[in-house]
């Protein structure tokens, strides 16, 4: 599939748990003959980080190396947030597997990304970068009803289309386990995959089997994720519906959640108009702003309206996370309505 002297960083592009698909799948790759190394933007869930927005590289303690654009952490890393300890998912998995984590800051936006992963790709010495994506969300277009989380996708794309362009290194999107997140429906991403295909994007796929059920077992025993878990449920040979996401998402598992399908990085950034808008983005927050002006409610924005709903130390609930979506989705109609020169009624 790959040259066998490819050295190959991966990448979890989703922020969340992606990073415990992304250290399975690199070692899997390792397996199979491929030198890698593990990296992610980390960005919690509101459920286990209070502070909306992704990590802030300057937030992490104890880090095991600390170069300029990027970080790697082990076991005895942490964050603090707002005077908060946070033992965030990258930890965990390095704790799982007894290895360094990379980390980037999506906070410098997309162009910030791009050239952290140029960095830390020279300082390894790879020449491949694998974006992985679980459940599908990366395939997104922006118009989609059932669409929560397009902003740390749609910058990890358009960052990984730049780090081929501009920095001249190659990329794959890795789409693992079509559907798993409970965001876009599992025939819907695998139609936007077919699409894919006709543009000549199709680059491979691989599969999950018997010999990762172990790993998985142990990074779940370290690391929170449920997107990553539907892996872990179909491995164990489970078919049926599983809620989550404090039931605000269902997803549905059999054996077809256990493949990873590869994909042009080029192909995709060319289908979504979210991707080419915020490509020269330095910050989240200009990355976020474009978006939410095109009438797409983001996650970040979802973090900011659930905070203002809760009281201090509160979690966030079903109700709670189902009215903060239905604000932001309002706020980013009357911001496109706005923005178009139309009136907001």
């Amino acid at each position: 599939m790959f040259p066998l002297s490819r050295r190959i960083l991966v990448f979890g592009a989703g922020g969340g748990g992606d990073i415990v698909t992304a250290a399975a799948f690199a070692l899997k790759l390792r397996r199979l003959g491929y030198r890698t190394y593990i990296s992610a933007a980390p960005w919690e869930r509101l459920v286990i980080d209070p502070v909306p927005g992704p990590i802030h590289l300057s937030e992490v303690r104890e880090p095991s190396l600390k170069e300029d654009g990027f970080i790697a952490v082990n076991k005895d890393s942490y964050a603090v947030r707002r005077g908060r300890k946070l033992v965030f998912q990258a930890v965990n998995v390095a704790k799982a597997i007894s290895e360094d984590i990379y980390l980037c800051d999506m906070n410098k936006g997309v162009k910030g990304v791009a050239e952290a992963l140029a960095r830390l790709s020279r300082y390894l010495d790879v020449d491949l970068v694998v974006g992985l994506d679980v459940g599908g969300d990366i395939l997104a277009l922006g118009y989609e009803e059932s669409l929560w989380s397009p902003l740390a996708d749609q910058v990890s794309l358009s960052a990984l289309h730049l780090l081929t362009v501009k920095h001249g290194i190659d990329t794959v999107i890795a789409l693992a386990s079509p559907g798993a997140d409970g965001e876009l429906d599992r025939d819907y991403v695998l139609r936007r995959i077919n699409e894919v295909f006709k543009e000549g994007g199709y680059k491979g796929a691989i599969g999950f089997g018997p010999e990762d059920l172990a790993i998985f077992k142990k990074i779940t025993e370290y690391a929170v994720t449920e997107a990553g878990k539907v892996i872990l449920d179909a491995l164990t040979g489970y078919v049926g519906w599983k809620s989550i996401r404090n039931g605000t998402r269902s997803v549905y598992i059999d054996a077809l959640s256990t493949l990873v399908f590869l994909l042009d990085t080029g192909v995709l950034f060319r289908q979504s108009e979210m991707a080419q808008r915020i490509i020269d983005t330095g910050s989240l927050d200009e990355a976020n702003e474009i978006l939410m002006s095109l009438g797409i409610a983001t996650e970040y924005e979802l973090e900011l309206e659930a905070r203002k709903l809760l009281k201090d130390g509160e979690t966030p609930s079903r109700e709670t996370l189902i009215q903060a979506r239905k604000n932001i989705l309002e706020k980013a109609r009357k911001k496109r309505l706005k923005d178009k020169g139309g009136r907001a009624v």
